[in-house]
């Protein structure tokens, strides 16, 4: 086969395969196992679809949280056992408010990556109505207003195995293959426990507020979560001639630190040191973590990166100069709470900061000037590749 086939049968995604369904419950968790991720072809991630009816009576929400039904999966966990690893492994480890705006900072595109569907321009129910085509800004808003009504909520989301944002030929090198995972893989879905009349995922209710949850466009039985693989065709040769690697996304909850002020350098958390393709802050107020009641540009005002006591990655400047990269590399608007730290500004992965570089005993670190506020929370989220891809089409 010539070398022009090769490349046009390199990258060719073949749609949606689908997996599993599973129910939602309060409190509940689901899991999809190794053996229904079908991985007879090469799968460049997954794709969820979750719908469902809420109808809010009696009153209105005493508040509601910015992010939504988005806050109605809890966690998101992928995990199994990577032959180049030689050891366990993690894809994702985060909720899916954190996700989809860890997402949106760094998707290259001013239009949201997701749906979002069943609310009005202001967050009011409204059947069929998809969210503003725009990436979320500041303030967040429109997700949600928490006034009574009959909630038909669909969204839909992407968890791509690639880097956030990569051009099409370089995502066969982050592919999700039985080679390297066998059926090891699985995938746990956690759903928040929600109690009328209280503070949970969604805001807080008066105490006479009731939510009663059913499935999609019906009063009886429950939301659901479709779980599809998104398979590519590389054909038997670029298949044999690529060795993947894989990223790893993990949220990290901070509290304490972000509660009371701190000095200029205060050490906020220490990273994983492997070759990070970008790191993001997203800060804001909780009294049920990992759900924000409200975002904050106020609380970190400075923030920073370091490997070392003072070897400077990024530096430690006013937070509103880290957030105009998003404008200037990726013509997106800075989301309110989102304090970023983007190491692929050329687009390639080749290009992230290789912190496993760092002498032994040395700290990668993230620092900041903290002001300190009550029930402050803050999600870091972390990209990480583990392992360079291998392939005929890739530099040597």
């Amino acid at each position: 086969m010539s070398t022009r086939e090769q490349v046009g049968r390199l990258y060719r995604p073949t749609g949606v395969k689908f997996l599993k369904q599973i129910a939602w419950s309060s409190g509940g968790k689901q899991v999809v196992s190794g053996p229904e991720i079908d991985l007879t072809h090469p799968i460049e991630g997954w794709r969820c679809v979750f719908k469902m009816r809420d109808v809010i009576a009696t009153n209105n929400m005493t508040t509601a949280n910015p992010l939504g039904y988005l806050n109605m999966i809890q966690r998101i966990l992928i995990e199994g056992r990577n032959e180049r690893k030689k050891g366990k492994a993690s894809l994702w480890d985060m909720d899916l408010g954190a996700f989809t705006i860890f997402q949106c900072a760094f998707d290259r595109d001013q239009k949201k990556p997701f749906q979002y569907n069943g609310i009005s321009s202001v967050g009011a129910a409204s059947a069929g109505t998809e969210l503003a085509f725009e990436q979320p800004s500041t303030p967040v808003t429109g997700f949600f207003n928490g006034t009574t009504g009959t909630y038909d909520i669909r969204i839909v989301f992407d968890l791509p195995a690639y880097p956030i944002g990569v051009p099409p030929y370089l995502r066969p090198g982050y592919m999700i293959r039985a080679q390297e995972w066998k059926d090891s893989l699985f995938m746990r879905f956690e759903f928040p426990t929600i109690v009328n009349g209280t503070t949970h995922a969604l805001g807080t209710d008066n105490a006479a507020t009731t939510h009663t949850f059913t499935s999609f466009g019906s009063g009886a039985g429950s939301p659901t979560l479709d779980v599809y693989a998104l398979p590519v065709f590389m054909g038997q040769e670029n298949d044999a001639a690529i060795v993947p690697g894989y990223m790893s996304r993990i949220a990290i909850p901070v509290t304490v630190l972000l509660q009371s002020a701190g000095g200029v350098n205060t050490s906020l958390l220490t990273l994983e040191k492997s070759n990070t393709t970008r790191v993001a802050a997203i800060i804001g107020v909780s009294t049920v973590n990992p759900f924000f009641a409200s975002l904050s540009d106020t609380n970190l005002t400075t923030a920073g990166v370091f490997v070392a006591k003072n070897r400077t990655v990024r530096e430690n400047v006013d937070i509103f100069a880290h957030k105009q990269e998003l404008l200037r590399y990726y013509n997106n608007q800075p989301i309110q709470g989102v304090v970023p730290f983007e190491f692929l500004h050329s687009n390639n992965p080749d290009a992230a900061y290789d912190a496993e570089r760092a002498a032994e005993g040395t700290v990668f670190e993230i620092r900041g000037t903290v002001a300190g506020v009550a029930n402050a929370l803050g999600i870091f989220v972390q990209e990480v590749e583990n392992f360079k891809p291998l392939g005929a089409h890739l530099p040597a």
